[in-house]
Formats: C-alpha cells, structure tokens, sequence
C-alpha cells in the first residue's frame, strides 16, 4: 500500500511540474536565508511557508511526507468532515507513528466535506514550495495552503499520536 501511495505521490508531483510553467512558479530557494514566513501565490492560492505560528516549527525529511500526502491523493471518491468553523481543524493524514502529518482546517460557519484527493493537491503545493535542501538531504518545513473555498490544509508535526493513518471505508 505504502509503494503505492509514494508512486502516486511522486507522479503527481512531476505531472504538476511539467504543467507548471515556470514564470507562474517562484521557487523557495534557500528557505533558511530568508525571512519567515515566507509567502508564494499562484492563481488564488495562497501558500505560507513556516505558518502558522501556533503549531511547532517542524521539519521532517521529504520521504516522511510521502504516506500521507499519498494517502490523500489516493483517496478517491472519499470525503472528510468538518465541522464548523472557523479554524476547526483535525488531522486527515499521518504516519501511524506519528510525526509528519497533514490537518485539514474550515474557516466556514457551517460543516464541509471535503475529497480527500483536494487536500491531498493542497498538501502537494505546502511540500514543493516549503522544501529546501540541506546537507544532501531535502526538507519540508510546516507550511499551509489556502483553498478560496475559505478551507485550508497544514502540513505540520502530528505529535505522537496518529489517529489517520489510513482512510475510512467507502460505504
């Protein structure tokens, strides 16, 4: 499942690299030499890097970030719920170990579903724009991503404790 979900992940990553033209992309460079946060948009989506500050400032190698961001992109037809917000948040992908981890969030007033393969996309922008490299190895710091459907999704540490590290079942 795991081999699966990380060529999943991989090949989404290099289609949207190949889609992207590069005048609509900045890359985050050098992360550790700029100010943070640091802010990129592309059409109306709005990523922050080093946001927010109310979680732990966390960085975890890039492979950490491959299950659960996989996990999403896999989801299908699948949903997740939340209950309304604002800044209601809850964890909707994490290694069963916990660490690197995915919180999707609602800024509504009213509950939302959402696909999980949607926040798996705006998982995908928080890893390509918050990652640097450091001594041979990549890195993703905590980030978020904005829908303009006022939903937004965090990469960040899940702490010990997962309670998604798979997807529920259809029914």
């Amino acid at each position: 499942m795991k081999v699966c979900s990380v060529i999943t992940f991989a090949s989404s990553i290099l289609a949207a690299v190949i889609r992207s033209p590069p005048s609509l992309v900045r890359p985050a460079g050098l992360i550790a030499n700029q100010t943070r946060p640091v802010y990129f948009k592309r059409d109306d989506i709005r990523v922050l890097c080093g946001d927010p500050p109310d979680y732990p400032n966390t960085e975890f190698p890039t492979w950490d970030y491959s299950y659960p961001i996989g996990m999403l992109l896999s989801g299908g037809s699948r949903r997740i719920h939340l209950e309304a917000g604002p800044r209601k948040c809850i964890q909707a992908a994490c290694n069963a170990g916990g660490g690197a981890g995915v919180f999707i969030c609602n800024d509504q007033h009213n509950s939302i579903d959402v696909l999980y393969t949607d926040a798996g996309w705006f998982a995908q922008q928080v890893y390509s724009k918050c990652k640097q490299r450091r001594d041979g190895t990549d890195y993703v710091e905590k980030g978020q991503a904005f829908c303009p459907d006022n939903w937004n999704v965090i990469l960040s540490d899940v702490g010990d404790e997962c309670t998604a590290s798979t997807l529920p079942n259809l029914d």
